[in-house]
């Protein structure tokens, strides 16, 4: 296959009668051609990797930069250019500079400080199945449990006021996605809703992560204002964005496994819900326009030789299809002895930051959705849902359900 067949559309449209699986364009690369080449939006060339071992070699490399000022730097769309590709975090930071950062945050994404937060979890959790079944016995479970979970959840760990949530929901949305000119509008936007929240920090810290960004980073000098800004906002886009489609997805995808459901639901164990979650995470794969990278000098890969200079598009959700690592890839199987091994978060030194909330957060909605709504169902035909390819995560835009009541 010539990849260039993806000019102008990436990623590949997937099969709709199995929309919960790769393209099959990327995954007939990672079958036939798993190092390959692709022109992009705005013509830029670049490598695209859709196997495991590659993957994994190139995403732990220091040889190649995350810093999208860099040029030939192989970005995901105009949007992005205009708004978070001008930021300057985690996100798009090389070492010594990432791991700096890095240390500043990290201590609210421990495994005992997620642990300490688990209860509040459970409580949100258990407040809005209340209102769904309350309301019943129809409820968009994006509206009403995908969203609004882990956008409460940030929210209170950044100590942003939830009633904005509508406000930055829609910005974000914005900047990843919209024509440039609105996508640099949101960005600016949103800045601006930071710098306020910054303010009130300074005047009124509070017991959350951007205070203490403001009062131990930032005032000392080692933190800059702007630095702040753009890494508040990384962590507000990240943390509830990409959960959300988790929750929702995952939600629908053991809707139509009703044997897995009814296996969560039954099992006790709680090393059993944590690997079904990974197996999740695996086979859903909702980050799927690839983790870009650029080469900084010469680097073999395999048979080829990436030079400096030149894109890469690694293909972390075609990876953990890939047969080599995962036995039978394309099968969903929660008992999956090496479902952990997948990279939804990445690898390297930019896996991401909350990924142990974000497990836990799946884990919580998990353990407790099955349970409480054990004949959950769709409330419309399969062919009547509709998937989101924004240009960084997939998602599916409603999920209307139904229960015996």
């Amino acid at each position: 296959m010539n990849s260039s067949v993806f000019r102008g559309h990436f990623p590949p449209a997937r099969d709709a009668r199995c929309p919960l699986d790769p393209p099959p364009a990327l995954m007939h690369l990672l079958r036939e051609e798993p190092i390959s080449k692709i022109e992009l939006w705005d013509g830029t060339k670049a490598w695209l990797i859709t196997s495991y071992v590659e993957g994994h070699s190139i995403l732990a490399d220091d040889r190649f930069s995350a810093d999208p000022r860099r040029p030939g730097f192989p970005e995901k769309s105009n949007a992005y250019v205009g708004t978070i590709g001008k930021d300057r975090n985690i996100r798009v930071l090389d070492n010594p500079e990432h791991d700096l950062q890095k240390r500043m945050m990290v201590r609210d994404f421990t495994v005992k400080r997620v642990n300490e937060i688990r209860p509040r979890i459970e409580a949100l959790m258990d407040k809005l199945l209340n209102d769904i079944l309350e309301r019943g016995p129809v409820s968009d479970l994006v509206e009403d449990l995908a969203i609004p979970l882990p956008t409460m959840l940030i929210c209170e760990l950044l100590g942003v006021p939830y009633e904005h949530q509508e406000f930055f929901g829609h910005r974000t949305h914005a900047m990843l996605s919209a024509p440039p000119d609105e996508a640099a509008n949101a960005g600016r936007e949103m800045n601006e809703f930071m710098e306020k929240l910054v303010d009130m920090k300074i005047k009124s810290p509070a017991n959350d992560l951007i205070s203490r960004l403001v009062h131990e980073q930032m005032i000392p000098g080692h933190l800059t204002r702007e630095d702040l800004v753009s890494t508040s906002r990384l962590m507000l886009l990240a943390g509830h964005g990409t959960t959300a489609s988790m929750i929702s997805l995952s939600a629908l995808l053991l809707i139509g496994q009703p044997e897995a459901a009814r296996q969560i639901r039954e099992n006790t164990d709680p090393a059993f819900l944590k690997n079904a979650v990974e197996e999740m995470l695996r086979y859903l794969g909702i980050l799927h326009s690839g983790r870009r990278r650029i080469a900084i000098e010469d680097v073999h890969i395999g048979d080829h030789v990436i030079k400096a200079g030149e894109g890469v598009v690694v293909m972390n959700n075609v990876m953990d299809r890939d047969e080599c690592v995962f036995k039978d890839a394309d099968k969903f199987d929660i008992a999956r002895v090496n479902a952990r091994e997948h990279t939804a978060f990445g690898f390297g030194i930019h896996q991401c930051l909350g990924q142990l909330l974000a497990r836990m957060e799946l884990q919580v909605v998990h353990a407790k959705l099955w349970k409480r709504i054990p004949t959950l169902s769709l409330a419309v035909p399969f062919e009547e849902l509709r998937f989101s390819t924004g240009v960084s995560r997939y998602e599916v835009i409603k999920l209307p359900v139904t229960w015996d009541h």
